[in-house]
C-alpha cells in the first residue's frame, strides 16, 4: 500500500487522501483526470474477489447503493471505482447517541437501509448483501442512509454447499457460521434487526455481551410495535423471521410517521381493561366459594 501512495495514482485518477481501510481493502478518495469529478476507488489484493464485488454493483440501479463507474487490475491486485458518498458512517453518528437515538429517526433510517435490501431481495437472481453494520451505512449530509462495502455481497444461486462464509459476528444470522447450510433473504433480516437494535439501545451488537435481544427486552424505552419487530427479526430459526426485507418496509414506514405508536396505546388500554376483567373474576369467584 505504500508503493500505491507514493505513486500518487490508480487507473489513471488521482489518489487524494484515504477514507478507511477494512480487513481486505483499502478505500481512498480521487478525482479523475478528465472533468476533476471526485470517485471513491477501493483496492484490494485480492482481485478476484473484488472484481465478483465489482460485477454485483454494476447491476445495482438502487439510489441506497454508490453507482458503478470503472474497475481494473493491476500486477498485484485489483481496483474498483464507485460514486463517492460524502457523510459520516453510521457507526460515527452513534457516537452523538450513546444510549440510543429516538425511534421516528431510528425507524427513518433503517426504513432507507431495508428499501436497499429488499431491492437485492427482489432481484432476479435474488442477491444476499450477508454484512449489514453500521460502518457499512453512510448518512449524507442530506439525512439519507446508503449502503457501502458490497465485498461480502453474493448471489444466492450461486451459494454452494461450501461457500465462502462471511459477515460481522454478533450482527451476523447464525446460519451464516453453520456449515452446509443454505442462507437466505432471512440472514439480511437479522442483520437489520441488529442494526435497529443499535439504533434504539445504543448497545453495538459487535461488543459484548452480544445478546442483543436480551438486552432489548430489558431496554424500558423501546414501544410495543418496535419490540415485535426486533423479536420477529431476531429469531434464532430463519424460517420464523421475516422472509426478506420487503416485509419491514410498511412496518418502519408506520413507525418513522408515528402511526404505531397509536395502536400501541390501544392495544395498552385493552390490556389494562382485559386484567381489571380477570381480576374482578377471581374476586367473584373466590367471594361466592368463600360466602
Amino acid at each position: 500500500m505504500k508503493r500505491i501512495t507514493e505513486e500518487g495514482s490508480m487507473g489513471g485518477y488521482q489518489l487524494l487522501g484515504k477514507l478507511g481501510a477494512g480487513a481486505t481493502a483499502q478505500v481512498y478518495r480521487v478525482r479523475e483526470p478528465v472533468g476533476g469529478k471526485v470517485y471513491a476507488l477501493k483496492y484490494s489484493v485480492h482481485a478476484d474477489r473484488l472484481m465478483r464485488e465489482s460485477a454485483i454493483l454494476k447491476q445495482l440501479r438502487h439510489p441506497c447503493f454508490p453507482g458503478w463507474v470503472a474497475d481494473g487490475r493491476r500486477t498485484e491486485g485489483a481496483y474498483l471505482v464507485m460514486e463517492y458518498i460524502p457523510g459520516i458512517t453510521l457507526q460515527q453518528l452513534m457516537e452523538r447517541y450513546p444510549a440510543g437515538m429516538p425511534e421516528q429517526m431510528a425507524a427513518g433510517i433503517g426504513r432507507d437501509v431495508a428499501a436497499g435490501i429488499a431491492w437485492l431481495h427482489g432481484c432476479q437472481p435474488v442477491y444476499i448483501y450477508r454484512d449489514l453494520k453500521a460502518a457499512n451505512v453512510m448518512i449524507t449530509p442530506e439525512g439519507r442512509a446508503r449502503l457501502v462495502d458490497l465485498g461480502a455481497a453474493v448471489c444466492a444461486e450461486d451459494f454452494r454447499e461450501k461457500p465462502c462464509r462471511a459477515g460481522t459476528y454478533g450482527y451476523s444470522a447464525p446460519e451464516q457460521f453453520w456449515e452446509g447450510v443454505k442462507i437466505t433473504p432471512a440472514c439480511d433480516v437479522y442483520g437489520l434487526g441488529k442494526l435497529l437494535a443499535f439504533l434504539l439501545t445504543g448497545q453495538d451488537p459487535a461488543k459484548p455481551p452480544y445478546d442483543t435481544m436480551e438486552y432489548c427486552s430489558r431496554h424500558c424505552g423501546i414501544r410495543g410495535a418496535f419490540r415485535r419487530l426486533l423479536t420477529r427479526c431476531l429469531q434464532p430459526e430463519p424460517q420464523l423471521r421475516y422472509p426478506d426485507a420487503s416485509f419491514l418496509l410498511p412496518e418502519l414506514s408506520g413507525l418513522e410517521t408515528g402511526k404505531n405508536h397509536f395502536w400501541d396505546e390501544i392495544r395498552s388500554k385493552k390490556r389494562n381493561r382485559t386484567s381489571c376483567r380477570y381480576i374482578k373474576c377471581i374476586w367473584r369467584s373466590e367471594y361466592e366459594r368463600i360466602f
